[in-house]
């Protein structure tokens, strides 16, 4: 796919695996993509669950069919470390 040169109006997933900070970074990276992009808008990682652990399997094959039911256009990806 060609890559997205401008956010606005467009809808952003987050993954993430639960393991480090990203309840405290994705709130930053959503405050400023919405400070430079005002039309974006973004899907939480709450939606998707947690994309590690026990269930990991069942979460990630669902993530294909959440983001087309949530008509998301680019994902964030988090893994801590």
């Amino acid at each position: 796919n060609a890559r997205i040169t401008d956010l606005n109006n467009k809808v952003i997933g987050e993954l993430w695996d639960y393991v480090f900070r990203g309840e405290e970074m994705f709130p930053i990276l959503r405050e400023k993509l919405k400070a430079r992009f005002p039309g974006v808008r973004f899907v939480t990682y709450d939606v998707f669950g947690n994309v590690h652990g026990p269930q990991q399997r069942e979460l990630v094959a669902r993530v294909p069919e959440l983001l087309k039911q949530h008509k998301v256009d680019v994902v964030i990806s988090a893994i801590g470390a």
